[in-house]
């Protein structure tokens, strides 16, 4: 947020602020003079028989003075700085037109209408109301920092997600099992680790290893497992033991193999389920169907290859 926008913005909102309150305590002054006014209205209309009006029809002049003294004594009881009587008139003497700032109101009497003309003070700007607009001005500046603080983090935000973004489709995912803790992870998301026991975590790196060797391998459940991949299984299992996480006996890696694959497949749904577009790198086939364990299914990797899983602790 440029300087431009961060002072469009406290305007703004200081005009927000300004107008509602505006509005408001116009609404307020109306309703409170409305009410004023009944409340005078009742006064004059009981004063009304005692005050000395003309009178057209006895062609009596009237006291003016008198009117203009009671009108005095009203204002002072009224007390009202918003709103005064300026004149209480018969209706055949009152000369138009109102200013606008005045309203009037028509009395009945015994000898005709009488007019009562009200001036109400309309002014705006008073020491109180230039205080609420200075704390206006400070609410919209701090508010505007406060968002160009959230606009500020939102934007790092977007640039880094757009980085991570970027980054993650330049590099390509790697598969990243972790000997030292028996877990698998992603270089996408090193911080989700999942863990796997002895048997499926030696037996799957050797078939990472074994597959990357023989791309054009066939496995079948029908058949044993090659004596190479063995091997090679029991080789990370030997390492586990030289890192100390087993003393146990070493597992038959030809036994309970479905077992065994589903086992890796569970673990390689964890890390990989925001990326389901590479589960057919990394995961072992399953069989499908009747006969699927028949001589037509292989669970071998056919398409990876050593660069695509790290492997540390080796």
């Amino acid at each position: 947020m440029n300087k431009v926008q961060f002072s469009s913005m406290v305007a703004g909102l200081f005009f927000v602020f300004s107008l509602v309150f505006y509005v408001s305590v116009i609404e307020k002054k109306q309703q409170a003079n409305k009410q004023k006014i009944t409340q005078i209205e009742k006064q004059i209309a009981l004063d009304l028989p005692l005050l000395d009006l003309s009178n057209e029809l006895l062609r009596h002049s009237g006291n003016k003075s008198a009117v203009l003294n009671y009108i005095k004594k009203l204002n002072t009881h009224i007390n009202s700085g918003g709103l005064t009587v300026i004149a209480i008139s018969p209706k055949h003497e009152f000369e138009p037109p109102l200013e606008p700032t005045q309203v009037s109101r028509t009395l009945k009497s015994n000898s005709g209408a009488v007019l009562v003309v009200f001036e109400i003070d309309e002014a705006y700007l008073t020491a109180q109301t230039v205080s609420f607009h200075f704390l206006f001005f400070i609410m919209s500046v701090l508010i505007s920092v406060w968002l160009k603080h959230v606009f500020a983090y939102k934007l790092t935000q977007d640039l880094l997600k757009s980085e991570d973004q970027h980054t993650a489709e330049q590099q390509p995912l790697t598969l990243i099992i972790d000997l030292n803790n028996k877990t698998v992870s992603i270089n996408y998301k090193s911080d989700l680790q999942v863990s796997l026991a002895n048997k499926p975590l030696c037996f799957y790196l050797a078939l990472v290893e074994y597959c990357s060797n023989h791309s054009d391998v066939l496995l079948y459940h029908s058949k044993n497992v090659p004596d190479e991949l063995i091997e090679l299984a029991n080789k990370y299992f030997y390492r586990l033991v030289e890192l100390g996480h087993t003393v146990r006996k070493r597992p038959n890696f030809n036994n309970s193999l479905e077992k065994t694959l589903s086992e890796v497949r569970a673990a390689l749904d964890e890390v990989l389920i925001e990326y389901p577009d590479q589960k057919e790198l990394y995961y072992p086939p399953k069989a499908y169907g009747e006969g699927s364990r028949s001589r037509l299914h292989s669970y071998a990797l056919t398409n990876i290859v050593n660069a695509n899983v790290e492997i540390l602790g080796k």
